[in-house]
């Protein structure tokens, strides 16, 4: 009887022993990462990472050593899924490298990152993690834009050089948006960089920069290509947020790459691009507002950027959607038109007394999915479209802000019109998110219809 009471212990621990090893591995990756702002004597890095278990990270942060050397000093950064960090007593115009590190488990991980040179004594650094792109020649040059001067900024010949709304009030609290300097954010409340909301957990956060080589501005690091909130109650994106600029239009072919989102459980996505109840991959950002290369494309068909759409009267051609979509790309301008396209999944009545009531379809593969009652954009720009000037430099008279709403059960051929704008407060009220946190000088309370129509 012990006998058999031994052999069934060993079983048993060797059954444990096999089903600990079955557990699976930590694994991280570098999302992105990007060179804030470089001084005289200092930078200012900032990485994205995912990792499979962030309990497990024990520390993180960046290396760096002089350009060509080995000889890498270890920095640690507080632990999350954003890593920020300043690094000081650097040498002036001094030219180094850095990588991101992560150390879990016993185990350490080393990412491969950018290069950059100090500046000289009395250069003035250029601060900025990401400024709406740098606008290239157009054919028709405008001569002066909008003879409004200001006494205030002067201006600069490249659009947002400034990100870095600066001290006092118009800093926003920490952890309220992912970038500082990438206006068309809205708050997100996640202070720990996790990707989840604080506040609700249900809202998980993504930040994609192009993929095709695309760079910033100051050419520290990517340009971005578009934020998003996901819901996992809806399985469905509540807003993506994006830059439209004309350096994001080019030769690239639509990828039709539909896959999950790499920063987003996969399990709270699409099980697969099929469209059904009546409804199509409708995308927030468009394929054809990204096609300045085919790795940067590839990223609007991540789930996470479709939501179902009518197919018949919404999101085809003389669908309402379609029709304001094709409005939309006319306000595109010189100066960055900043955009976020949302969902709303509440019983929603237009003011032409169509009403979207909210329902559960079978969508993507899965039978869970919310069928939003309207969507939106909220959008902001300087009015003349070619200051040259930063929107957070700008007065609230230089700027313009408002949001087209409609109905998910708006009638086909419907066109924008003065009836479908409000002002961003107004949309604010509507659906609970604080728009244009970064640009405090944005006149959310009003608006022109004229402006943009």
């Amino acid at each position: 009887m012990r006998l058999k009471l031994l052999i069934f212990s060993i079983v048993a621990s060797l059954a444990t022993i096999v089903a600990c090893s079955k557990e699976e591995p930590f694994a991280c990756t570098l999302v992105d990462s990007e060179i804030v702002e470089v001084g005289t004597s200092y930078v200012s890095l900032s990485a994205t990472i995912n990792a499979t278990d962030f309990g497990a990270i024990e520390q993180v942060g960046f290396m760096i050593a002089r350009q060509g050397s080995d000889n890498f000093k270890w920095l640690p950064a507080k632990r999350g899924r954003v890593i920020d960090l300043r690094v000081e007593e650097l040498k002036p115009t001094t030219s180094y490298e850095y990588r991101v590190f992560v150390r879990a488990n016993g185990d350490s991980w080393t990412f491969k990152g950018e290069k950059f040179k100090t500046l000289a004594e009395g250069e003035t650094p250029t601060p900025g993690p990401e400024p709406e792109p740098e606008p290239e020649p157009e054919p028709e040059p405008e001569p002066e834009p909008e003879p409004e001067p200001e006494p205030e900024p002067e201006p600069d010949p490249t659009p947002d050089p400034t990100p870095d709304p600066g001290p006092g009030d118009e800093t926003p609290v920490e952890g309220n948006t992912y970038r500082m300097g990438w206006y068309e954010l809205p708050i997100e409340c996640d202070t720990d960089h996790n990707g989840v909301d604080d506040n609700n957990d249900s809202y998980y956060y993504a930040h994609h920069l192009c993929d095709g080589g695309e760079r910033n501005a100051q050419n520290s690091g990517k340009a971005r290509n578009y934020s998003v909130c996901f819901s996992s109650k809806h399985h469905c994106p509540v807003w993506v947020a994006a830059p439209r600029h004309s350096m994001y239009v080019g030769s690239a072919n639509r990828t039709d790459a539909y896959s999950h989102d790499p920063q987003i459980p996969t399990e709270i996505q699409y099980v697969r691009k099929d469209a059904d109840s009546g409804c199509n991959n409708g995308h927030m950002l468009g394929s054809a507002e990204r096609t300045s290369s085919t790795g940067t494309n590839r990223q609007v068909f991540y789930f996470s950027n479709i939501a179902p759409q009518y197919s018949d009267t919404f999101n085809t051609g003389g669908g309402a959607w379609n029709n304001l979509e094709d409005h939309i790309d006319d306000l595109v301008c010189r100066d960055t038109l900043y955009e976020v396209v949302g969902c709303y999944f509440e019983t929603y009545t237009d003011k032409y007394g169509n009403t979207g009531r909210p329902a559960k379809i079978s969508f993507g593969g899965r039978s869970d999915v919310s069928r939003p009652t309207m969507f939106y954009y909220a959008l902001l720009r300087t009015k003349s479209g070619s200051s040259g000037k930063s929107v957070k430099d700008c007065s609230a008279s230089e700027l313009q802000c408002a949001a087209f709403v409609i109905c998910h059960e708006q009638d086909k051929g419907h066109k924008p019109q003065a009836k479908d704008i409000i002002s961003i407060e107004e949309l604010e009220a509507i659906t609970g998110f604080t728009y244009f946190e970064n640009v405090p000088n944005a006149p959310k309370s009003t608006f022109n219809a004229n402006d943009w129509l």
